[in-house]
């Protein structure tokens, strides 16, 4: 019976997806793995153990199920978008599933914070921001030889951004061929993992070519807002971002949070790991 009813979600959420012209599928649901026929794309999110491990004694663990759900569905549409398997203009139908309830949900989206910060306003081509992020999202998850690192990527506007900058250390993308500093290349991520444990940033071009690491920003900061608790690391991208025409993207060593900054101002913010 209960493979009876995953089939009939199966079904219920291919059609929807037909009618409405989904770009993708995204499953959010073990027991789904493989149950699905469409020429739609189909995308399988890894499913986490929050929502199993709530007991069923109170009707509001329901709530709490389906509200694991949609944030495990969210973490997935934004995994999707980095890697560029859905678009900030696509409409998706997700399929949240469990031992006890079962959802189909159409999420546009465009309507995700983060994802339109992205995409609307900022004036770096999005498929270089989404690179970066991916990687920083992982570094942040990650950490280098099991502790946590903070670094910061600044994107774009690279010749005023080393006209405000001087190295640390010596340049280790010093003469370097293009394809060895590229940061859509997930090969020259362990490399960058690496020089992440360095002081000081990454400043990366608008074509998504590393351009040095280890760089110290020789900016003022004065005027400049962050959340209680960042350090000057922070400060100083966000007040980069303020002078010149750069995005910053911050990983935080506490949390491994990542945050993008535009205009002096933190326009997203998101936990590491999806």
């Amino acid at each position: 019976m209960k493979r009876d009813v995953k089939t009939a979600i199966s079904n219920a959420a291919v059609k929807l997806a037909e009618n409405i012209g989904a770009a993708a599928i995204i499953i959010v649901d073990d027991g789904l793995k493989g149950g699905i026929k469409t020429n739609i794309p189909v995308i399988v999110a890894s499913v986490g153990k929050g929502a199993s491990e709530i007991k069923d004694d109170l009707a509001v663990n329901l709530l709490s199920r389906a509200s694991i759900g949609i944030s495990q569905l969210r973490r997935a549409v934004m995994d999707a978008y980095l890697k560029g398997g859905i678009r900030a203009s696509d409409v998706v139908v997700g399929v949240i599933g469990g031992e006890r309830a079962d959802t189909i949900m159409v999420y546009d989206v465009s309507e995700a914070p983060i994802i339109r910060s992205i995409d609307e306003g900022i004036r770096i081509n999005p498929r270089v921001i989404r690179n970066v992020l991916r990687l920083a999202l992982e570094l942040g998850y990650e950490g280098r030889e099991s502790r946590k690192i903070g670094t910061a990527f600044i994107i774009g506007d690279s010749d005023e951004v080393l006209k405000r900058s001087h190295q640390m250390v010596l340049n280790p993308y010093e003469g370097h061929k293009k394809k060895n500093r590229d940061v859509a290349n997930p090969d020259n991520w362990e490399s960058i993992k690496n020089f992440a444990q360095l002081d000081g940033v990454f400043v990366v071009g608008e074509d998504g070519y590393i351009i040095a690491a280890g760089r110290y920003l020789d900016i003022d900061a004065s005027g400049i807002k962050v959340k209680k608790g960042l350090g000057g690391r922070h400060a100083a991208s966000a007040a980069i971002s303020r002078d010149t025409q750069a995005i910053a993207i911050t990983v935080s060593q506490s949390g491994g949070v990542v945050r993008i900054y535009k205009d002096g101002l933190q326009v997203a913010e998101m936990a590491s790991g999806i």
